[in-house]
């Protein structure tokens, strides 16, 4: 995406009222992730006192670099995970055991790229990254049901080797239009996901992250979007013998803004939103994804070519028993310039169906 942790919580019936306070403890909880880094950042002695960075203006990003470093701990330690070069002969394994102690005063280093952990097409992660994604989609609607599309931007910014952020921002999406006639579509802005991410174990072979994809209702009613929601999950890649990756994710998907008036609107398109989370409902989310790595990075065309098969799984757990399952073949490889291109096809088998086969493009740029 080394055993997985597989933690299932089943939710009933959150009302209208349970957003807010949702959002707030959305808002404590990443608080407290920074606060953690933060004081445990915080006990290095040896830094220097704080400098003023406002006053050392420079489009340079190595200038900001050199500046931060004679900075406070926390600051450094961000700044060299977002922007500084990456030193892979500094990487050292982390354990869950020393989860609060060890990776919080290191900046993100990333592993020997002999297999590279980088994201695949509607597969779950499991490790860290510091790169960009665009992404497109179209789907092929089933009888009746017109076609839909997707144009996404994924952005991941490690802030240390423990702690990153997740970006997800549908910016144009096209669906189903459930308030007018049939087979007519609307488009918009979808719902932007942020998804605080920790690192509990990294090794050289397998590494295991916490997240929690926290989805923000930005997108409009009848497109399927408009949602509020928690997608807390356990996520674990791994490499079990040469070549070969597996990597998948358990967890569980909890909205917290449903109306009377808005849910039937949610429910005509249920499968919507970041790796197709359902919306309208609470549900058991998993996902598993095997590659085989048939190129290195030396490759003179087509570094670390791979191929890859994703099979993403929810099920329904309370207002009925709808369970969505699919299939994506699909492939990667580097062109260069630490640019990667994605593609894939998605097709579901058990619905209901949002389309009857979705294909996939993305471009990767690791930075």
């Amino acid at each position: 995406m080394s055993p997985a942790v597989i933690s299932v919580t089943i939710h009933r019936g959150f009302g209208p009222r349970v957003g807010a306070p949702v959002s707030l403890f959305m808002l404590a909880a990443l608080g407290s992730a920074v606060a953690i880094q933060t004081a445990a950042l915080a006990s290095d002695a040896a830094d220097p006192p704080l400098v003023d960075l406002a006053r050392h203006e420079t489009d340079n990003p190595e200038d900001l670099l050199t500046t931060c470093r004679t900075s406070d701990a926390p600051r450094r330690v961000c700044l060299e995970s977002l922007i500084g070069p990456l030193e892979t002969e500094r990487w050292t394994p982390l354990s869950c055991s020393t989860f609060f102690q060890d990776g919080w005063d290191k900046p993100y280093d990333s592993v020997d790229h002999q297999i590279p952990r980088q994201t695949w097409i509607n597969s779950a992660d499991g490790a860290f990254y510091r790169l960009g994604v665009i992404s497109g989609a179209w789907g092929q609607g089933p009888a009746g049901v017109p076609d839909t599309s997707n144009g996404s931007l994924f952005l991941f910014t490690p802030l240390s080797r423990r702690f990153e952020l997740g970006w997800f921002l549908p910016f144009s999406v096209t669906a189903p239009n459930v308030l007018g006639p049939a087979e007519t579509t609307r488009s918009g802005v979808g719902d932007l996901t942020v998804a605080p991410r920790f690192m509990l174990a990294e090794e050289k072979h397998f590494s295991v992250t916490a997240n929690v994809y926290a989805r923000c209702p930005t997108g409009a009613v009848d497109t399927g979007n408009g949602v509020a929601s928690l997608s807390p999950d356990v996520e674990f890649w791994v490499n079990p013998v040469p070549r070969w990756i597996l990597r998948g994710a358990c967890g569980v998907t909890v909205p917290t803004n449903l109306t009377p008036a808005n849910t039937p609107l949610l429910l005509a398109n249920p499968w919507t939103g970041f790796n197709l989370t359902p919306s309208a409902f609470s549900s058991i989310d998993a996902r598993l994804a095997a590659g085989y790595y048939l190129t290195a990075g030396d490759t003179p065309h087509c570094q670390h070519l791979c191929a890859t098969m994703a099979a993403n799984f929810h099920t329904r757990t309370s207002g009925g028993n709808d369970t969505y399952f699919s299939l994506t073949p699909g492939f990667r490889f580097g062109i260069g310039n630490n640019w990667y291109v994605l593609a894939g096809i998605e097709v579901p088998f058990v619905g209901p169906l949002p389309f009857t086969e979705q294909v996939i493009a993305q471009a990767i740029k690791n930075f």
